[in-house]
């Protein structure tokens, strides 16, 4: 039998190559389309690019884990197997009763909103396929480019291969945050402690609402209420909204894509309906399970969440604890509303961005710079000050790299934290991507500082770790050092969010963000066999370091 070192330099096919590129045709706008063309052309587009061999070389350290996963699935007696059901069987006990079925929880995603208010400023590109971003990266695109096969985080240049006709518009992060503090306003009719999930999306608890109305003798029911809002959205922007009614913010969101675009959803407040609703759905549906995920749980016969519930005693076995945790709360479409409410301990808070590549020293250090007073900022609204400054940098040829150094006093000023990453700025080096982050952060109970209130809650408050929402696509988490994912090059409003794997503390914003950072947390923490290579590249190392052994 060929060595974890033989599979980890086994090289990918043409078709295999695909698996890391594949498109994603759960997404609104993207059913019924030939995908088997479209990934097709995808791959003759993108050969002989950086952005080709970086995907390919990931694709093959995917396919390495998929082959010691499959390994140490065989190796698995009976006895094991009956030992993982059980322990499993006793945790969903426990998760039960976490259920909370009493409260109104409704997400809310502007459709193809960037695309949208391009649209409604330029009525004539109402009939064309078009799409916000760069030749480099696409942040979204319209419903007649989504026909196509075009989405959001693809180059612009393979768009253009699928769509020649393509319309791309530069980005307006600032006209786009001006509608969006349009829409919160309406929000906040609703729920004065919603919590944004990005520029185009929020999760409302309506109960409060309801409740209200219904003491004020004019009771309305939760489709009601959630129809009047996105008729409010419509009056005061022009743009269309969708919505999802469910028991809690992960199955909510779910059900706001139903329906797409201009339309809502509910979801009774029943355990028999949400088990219905979520026996026969796609993995892929659930944010945070991304294209990474989807082929490790598919290596293992697992392609809805009803095999997750089915093929249990193998998650149990072959995942971490926290990996099998959040894999059977989708199982059972439990959220986090309504749960043990605990607050997870925030570990760091970081903000990073993608930009064309340069070496332009100078302009490297205006970003840092940037990033430093973002970072800055969404430290004083948390109340929390950090010792450990992080820098992370992604290559023109797409390695990532990430370095570290410490403080003498914990800080929040946005000077301080610059001069600690411009000191940490390699130079000579050509760069498409850079991050700042801090840790080792410290409590206001600590440092004295009483400036913490804010108007809303975060997203740790709102979704516990079974469900972090979509997130800002500019402000991934600079912990993990080897990203498998591209990610998508926006400038947004830093949000705040906790992962459910790693519960760090991070900005940022899109559905493409979360599923690259949780399918990193979730892939990193799979079994490897014992006879895994300790001569293994460094960048294997990286994407291996949180492997754990728990099957003999």
């Amino acid at each position: 039998m060929a060595g974890t070192s033989d599979v980890a330099t086994e090289k990918c096919s043409p078709a295999e190559s695909l698996g890391v590129m594949k498109l994603n045709d759960h997404k609104a706008g993207m059913q019924g389309l030939d995908t088997a063309k479209i990934n097709q052309i995808i791959e003759e587009a993108s050969k002989g690019s950086q952005f080709y061999q970086h995907k390919q070389k990931n694709q093959e350290r995917i396919n390495a884990k998929i082959a010691n996963l499959k390994a140490s699935c065989a190796k698995l007696s009976e006895e094991q197997k009956k030992l993982g059901r059980a322990k499993m069987d006793s945790l969903a006990r426990k998760l039960e009763l976490m259920r909370d079925l009493s409260r109104t929880i409704v997400h809310v995603d502007m459709d193809a909103f960037y695309a949208a208010v391009e649209m409604r400023d330029c009525p004539e590109l109402k009939t064309k396929p078009m799409a916000v971003g760069s030749s480099a990266m696409l942040t979204t695109s319209n419903y007649h480019a989504r026909r196509f096969g075009v989405r959001a985080a693809m180059p612009g240049f393979i768009a253009k291969k699928l769509c020649p006709e393509l319309v791309i518009v530069p980005t307006n992060f600032p006209k786009y945050t001006e509608v969006s503090r349009q829409v919160q306003k309406v929000f906040a009719d609703y729920d004065p402690e919603f919590s944004a999930a990005s520029l185009d999306e929020a999760y409302l608890d309506i109960t409060d609402f309801l409740i209200a109305r219904k003491d004020a003798g004019a009771e309305m029911t939760a489709a009601e209420a959630v129809e009047e809002m996105r008729a409010k959205i419509l009056e005061s922007t022009q743009l269309t909204a969708s919505a999802g009614i469910a028991p809690n913010g992960m199955l909510a969101k779910v059900c706001s894509d139903k329906n797409k675009p201009n339309g809502q959803f509910v979801l009774e407040n029943t355990r028999e309906a949400v088990m219905e609703f979520i026996k026969d759905l796609p993995i892929r549906k659930i944010s945070g399970i991304g294209n990474v995920t989807e082929q490790l749980l598919g290596s293992l016969g697992v392609g809805t969440c009803r095999d997750l519930w089915d093929k249990r005693e193998l998650l149990y076995l072959l995942f971490s604890e926290s990996s099998y945790d959040y894999f059977l709360r989708v199982a059972l479409g439990i959220g986090s509303f309504g749960g043990d409410g605990s607050e997870r301990e925030r570990k760091s808070v970081s903000c990073e961005t993608t930009f064309r590549s340069t070496s332009e020293h100078e302009e490297l250090c205006d970003i840092i710079r940037q990033l430093s007073n973002d970072l800055a900022q969404d430290l004083e609204r948390l109340g929390l000050t950090g010792r450990s400054v992080t820098l992370k940098y992604k290559t023109d040829k797409f390695d990532v790299k990430t370095r570290i150094t410490q403080l003498l006093d914990p800080t929040r000023d946005g000077a301080v934290i610059a001069k600690a990453a411009l000191s940490l700025l390699p130079v000579g080096l050509h760069l498409r991507l850079l991050g700042v982050r801090m840790s080792q952060l410290t409590s206001p109970a600590v440092t004295g500082n009483n400036n913490s209130s804010r108007k809303q809650r975060t997203l740790d408050e709102l979704l516990l770790a079974a469900e972090c929402p979509a997130r800002k696509k500019r402000k991934l988490d600079a912990q993990v050092s080897n990203s498998l994912t591209e990610p998508d090059p926006t400038t947004t409003t830093p949000l705040l969010f906790t992962c459910p794997v790693c519960h760090s503390w991070r900005t940022s914003d899109g559905e493409v963000a979360l599923n690259s950072h949780i399918d990193e947390c979730l892939n990193q923490q799979v079994l490897y066999p014992e006879t895994t290579s300790t001569g293994c590249s460094s960048s294997q190392a990286k994407l291996d370091r949180y492997v754990i052994r728990r099957a003999k």
